[in-house]
């Protein structure tokens, strides 16, 4: 038994880091004059400290790129421009091209543009204007971000958003504020829109780096279920004993480590996840016939199809099902780690298992339901 959880940890924790390995990350590029905040908008959507950790790498003389190893967004971010300045049309060519030209190299390609404004000014210039058409019009997705929203009253905000729009009919407009109160005010929108302008493939790693929007990441969790019920029904098709529910391991081994990975527990970097992880480990081995035996219990006609072979919509079932305690469990632990709850945190940490085990039983009566 130790050594079959033993190997299952081993295997939960190579799927892991090839998922971190294998990541897909979406550029996003940051402009903005100087002293709009645009490090701490980045700090409080993603929980990086990335001005501090001397991490940047010059691309262009304007452009200064932030990435990670292990952290799935690469930032692009401009150098601060003064309005008005002799240089303004070299930034304007020099970013403007950088932002829109094709690379060979697709990973290089910048997929998102974030345009920052102060809004304590409460006016945008011509050359905000121009750089954000030019952006637009190289079919770049682009987000106006109005930063310290909070320090102007809602009528000034109004008139604003309106005197922008009268200029850039067609550009999205999030307010938002550092202010803890706030809560970022229209930053959860902000990342959702990034999200719907992100090709597929990319939005895994931008849900993961975010850590402001709890909901973002449930979404992407259940689309990974959904994904991978889908490939345990194409194992169904070709009908296996109950005895052998373990074959369809390999693909929960993998969901696993996707969803744990779209809930940021390696962010985490504690013995939280490092918990949650060998919890599961241990207990997945045993959850294909325990989960066929629920489904049997809901669906009792199943226990006769085939002579007792698991079909398709039982396989997809136990898949599902085990999706959806995982992702349960992993949000359970998420918010905790949000509100920073010390006392719900021993709790969690105490009955970790029970606690997945409980999301489980759930899971499987809504299958049967």
């Amino acid at each position: 038994d130790l050594m079959m959880k033993n190997d299952a940890k081993f295997k939960l924790d190579a799927e892991f880091e090839e998922m971190k390995r294998t990541i897909e990350k979406p550029n996003v590029l940051l402009v903005g004059g100087t002293g709009v905040g645009k490090s701490s908008l980045l700090n409080l959507c993603f929980g990086e400290q990335f001005a501090q950790t001397g991490i940047g790498k010059p691309v262009t003389e304007e452009i200064q790129k932030f990435s990670k190893p292990d952290f799935p967004v690469v930032i692009y971010d401009t150098k601060g421009y003064e309005v008005g300045s002799a240089q303004e049309k070299d930034f304007l060519d020099k970013v403007v091209g950088f932002c829109i030209e094709p690379k060979e190299d697709v990973a290089q390609k910048i997929h998102l543009a974030w345009y920052c404004i102060q809004v304590s000014g409460a006016r945008i210039t011509d050359f905000d204007i121009k750089t954000i058409r030019q952006i637009q019009a190289g079919k770049v997705p682009l987000a106006l971000v109005l930063t310290k929203a909070d320090l102007i009253s809602d009528e000034d905000a109004i008139a604003f958003r309106q005197a922008i729009l009268a200029e850039l009919p067609n550009v999205p407009i999030f307010e938002t504020s550092i202010e803890p109160t706030l809560h970022g005010l229209q930053l959860n929108d902000l990342i959702l829109w990034s999200i719907e302008h992100l090709p597929e493939a990319l939005q895994i790693g931008f849900v993961a780096a975010q850590r402001l929007n709890l909901e973002a990441k449930r979404q992407q969790a259940t689309k990974a279920i959904k994904q991978h019920a889908a490939g345990a029904a194409a194992v169904g098709l070709s009908p296996i004993p109950f005895s052998d529910a373990p074959i369809l391991l390999a693909n929960q081994y993998a969901l696993a480590a996707r969803i744990m990975y779209i809930y940021s527990l390696d962010g985490l970097e504690s013995k939280f996840s490092i918990l949650l992880k060998t919890t599961i480990a241990n207990i997945l081995p045993t959850l294909g016939k325990y989960s066929v035996a629920q489904l049997v219990k809901f669906f009792p006609i199943l226990g006769t199809i085939a002579g007792g072979m698991i079909n398709a919509a039982v396989a997809s079932g136990i898949t599902l099902t085990f999706g959806y305690a995982i992702s349960k469990t992993c949000a359970t632990l998420y918010e905790i780690m949000l509100e920073r709850s010390l006392e719900d945190l021993e709790d969690f940490l105490k009955n970790v298992d029970s606690y997945f085990m409980s999301a489980f039983a759930e899971a499987s009566k809504k299958q049967g339901e």
